[in-house]
């Protein structure tokens, strides 16, 4: 008697060489598609930017928790070598290319074992494209590790079955449960009871000490795994959802049915692969857990069909499918309708659903909407894009201790290849606290399971400096976005609160750069008293000696902020200024001046926030060799002391930082001046001045001078 699976049920191997020529067509396509999306900005901060970042702080940091931050994600280590092999800026698209290589290989695997049109059916698959082409994410393991796990399984190749049953659990904790399904399929449909068993629990256990210690020892958030806003009516707890679902089958009907949404991705599924997959129930086993998790959830992305969650489910059927095609082609032939006939119908069904639902470039995604992560337009850097990546890597530092949070929708290698990276509006209102494991002993582990309470292990708390948005992408709160369409947000409760967050931004950082609807904000520094000068030495006109800089520069002045009051004409040197050095006073106080106020010259403010006022400061940002070379001063008659020296003329050389850099010199304020008698002396240049009673205009903050020296 013939098995179910028997060899005779598949189509003859005449075509079987076609697979290979499908997966290296679907490879390049895939690599070279997702590899452009990335150039052209339209990748995410959630996920691949959140994935650089640990990948990055893995790799040059040796984090090693990171790779149970928030989820239980061992292979991190073995993708962060890509900062090993090669250049930092070429990391994502490694990455990338990597993915589409191993989503491709099934489409290889099929084409051998079940004949062409397998492959090409892999090739159409729409989980395949938008696992692909929506960023990066180790769950696109899962399609061909499934399927491979099935083929090895109904082959009779036990132990490569087990390892492949295996890796579900060490691609993210969740899948531990796709691990258990699969010692089920193993035992109850394969007989394998030993290796069956040996899976279940191996998957239980690590499904235990992921989720209830290793996870929540390594993260400081709450609001993990069973506790996530997205499973949070089931209970706090794996036992307390176990409960809910016995007890509550009412409850558990409405949130599994009630949604229209998770009616579609059931249909969407299983119907682009014209529901073959549901004549072969039993192989469905390693599915069920993946798809539990979809339906019972209330978090949208979980049951979207465009994201990556559906690489739990698509190995899976799609390899229920294949066992499918042959029995179908059989019958064809032998009820005398013909094998070809099925074969282009079957082919039909295909192609239309993947024109419906994949974003691939003969799809209708690509081409007659607007979408963000899947339209024509992802794949097209514009001048508007290549301007904004220009001024994000010449106004964010490349320090990668500098905190930065972005808009979801804009995201960049370099801004992600940080300690600190993530979406808004998350750091940037509130510090955001990460457990430091770098000190952690198995003692504290040990401490933490007996206890369950937080370990005694240092907190740090960050908080974004440098803020990105372009208000003409898709709008995001952290991860949860809305329907975009022709520039408007179609969901007005993410508008509402994304409009507030941002004008709460705008009123709480300053602006670096606004233009086109693309923003850089950035927190200012905390303002720092100013150091009073000091006492003059007695029988001297100026400020107490001290050492020399380099070159005869004067000594840097101590800042402070601006008076807002107007400046006049020169009247004199000022007490306590450098003897022969012509400078400006402030007027005299205003009649009705409240006793008490403050006259007299003010310090010279800091770069970062000096306005024009005409006051001359001079920046230290130059190396010996690029500063100005200065007249050197001649002595006073009758003073055998030489007088401090003079800083440069107006005219001196330009700072090598470029234009966009804060100018070395502010000039002086003009107007006769009285002052004393100079002795071969070049005369410094006229100044533009303000009209009296007026005030000088304040000059705008320079884009990334955030790391500019102070004087």
């Amino acid at each position: 008697m013939l098995k179910e699976h028997a060899p005779v049920l598949l189509p003859e191997p005449a075509d079987r060489g076609v697979g290979g020529a499908v997966f290296a067509g679907l490879f390049g396509v895939l690599a070279v598609m997702s590899c452009l999306k990335y150039l052209a900005l339209h990748s995410t901060v959630f996920d691949l930017g959140v994935f650089l970042s640990n990948l990055h702080s893995l790799h040059a940091a040796g984090q090693w928790w990171r790779a149970f931050l928030g989820h239980a994600q061992p292979l991190l280590p073995v993708y962060a070598q890509v900062y090993r092999l090669v250049p930092d800026q070429a990391a994502p698209l490694v990455l990338l290319t990597v993915q589409a290589l191993i989503l491709a290989l099934p489409a290889l695997l099929a084409g051998r074992r079940h004949g062409m049109l397998a492959a090409l059916a892999y090739a159409l698959y729409f989980p395949v494209w938008t696992n692909a082409l929506f960023d990066f994410h180790l769950d696109h393991l899962l399609i061909p590790v499934l399927y491979g796990f099935l083929a090895a399984a109904t082959s009779g190749h036990l132990v490569l079955a087990v390892i492949l049953g295996l890796l579900p659990a060490l691609v993210k904790e969740p899948y531990a449960l796709t691990t258990v399904f699969c010692g089920l399929y193993l035992w109850l449909c394969q007989g394998r009871f030993r290796a069956g068993l040996g899976l279940i629990l191996f998957g239980s256990l690590y499904f235990y000490l992921t989720t209830a210690l290793l996870v929540p020892f390594c993260t400081a958030d709450s609001g993990l795994g069973a506790q996530s806003s997205a499973f949070a009516w089931l209970g706090g707890s794996p036992g307390a959802a176990l409960v809910t679902l016995f007890t509550e089958p009412g409850k558990v009907l409405a949130v599994v049915f009630g949604v229209p949404g998770k009616w579609k991705y059931l249909l969407f599924l299983f119907g682009s692969l014209i529901f073959f997959p549901l004549l072969r129930p039993k192989l469905l086993l390693p599915a069920v857990p993946a798809l539990a998790l979809a339906l019972l959830s209330t978090n949208p992305s979980y049951y979207g069909w465009a994201n990556h969650y559906t690489a739990g489910v698509a190995g899976v059927l799609f390899f229920a499918f294949c066992q499918v095609l042959g029995p179908v082609r059989i019958l064809a032939r032998q009820s005398g309708v013909g094998s070809g006939r099925v074969v282009v119908a079957l082919f039909g069904w295909l192609a239309l659903a993947h024109v419906l639902l994949a974003p691939s470039p003969v799809s209708r995604l690509f081409w007659t909407t607007d979408n963000f992560a899947f339209s024509s337009a992802a794949y097209e850097p514009t001048a508007r894009d290549a301007g904004i990546l220009s001024e994000i890597l010449r106004s964010v530092p490349g320090d990668t201790t500098i905190p930065v949070v972005a808009q979801n929708t804009l995201n960049w290698g370099a801004l992600a290849e940080r300690l600190d990276y993530n979406s808004f509006p998350l750091g940037v209102f509130a510090p955001h606290p990460v457990r430091d494991l770098s000190g952690a002993t198995w003692a504290d582990f040990w401490t933490f399971v007996r206890t369950r309470k937080p370990p005694d292990l240092p907190v740090r708390s960050w908080q974004a400096r440098y803020v990105l948005l372009d208000l003409t992408r898709p709008w995001f709160v952290l991860d949860r976005g809305c329907e975009f369409i022709q520039g408007a947000c179609r969901d007005e409760e993410v508008a509402r609160e994304f409009n507030v967050l941002v004008i709460k931004a705008r009123q709480e950082l300053e602006t670096v750069y606004d233009q086109g609807g693309f923003l850089i904000l950035r927190r200012p520094e905390p303002v720092q008293p100013p150091v009073p000068s000091p006492a003059p030495h007695p029988g001297t006109e100026g400020p107490a000696a001290g050492p020399t800089p380099p070159d005869g520069h004067a000594p840097a002045q101590p800042s402070g902020p601006v008076p807002a009051a107007p400046l006049a004409p020169a009247q004199g040197p000022a007490s306590g200024a450098p003897a022969g050095t012509p400078t400006v006073e402030t007027p005299g106080p205003a009649p009705g001046t409240p006793p008490g106020a403050v006259s007299g010259p003010a310090p010279i403010p800091t770069p970062e926030a000096v306005p024009d006022t005409g006051i001359e400061v001079e920046v230290l940002d130059r190396l010996p060799s690029q500063r100005p070379k200065k007249p050197k001063p001649a002595p006073r008659d009758g003073d055998p002391r030489a007088a401090p020296g003079e800083t440069a003329p107006k005219d001196g050389p330009a700072s090598p930082d470029g234009p966009d850099a804060a100018p070395a010199l502010v000039p002086d304020a003009a107007g006769p001046a009285e002052t004393p008698r100079r002795t071969g002396r070049t005369r410094r240049p006229k100044a533009e001045t303000a009209e009296p009673g007026q005030p000088l205009p304040t000059a705008q903050p320079t884009p990334g001078a955030d790391h500019a020296p102070t004087p």
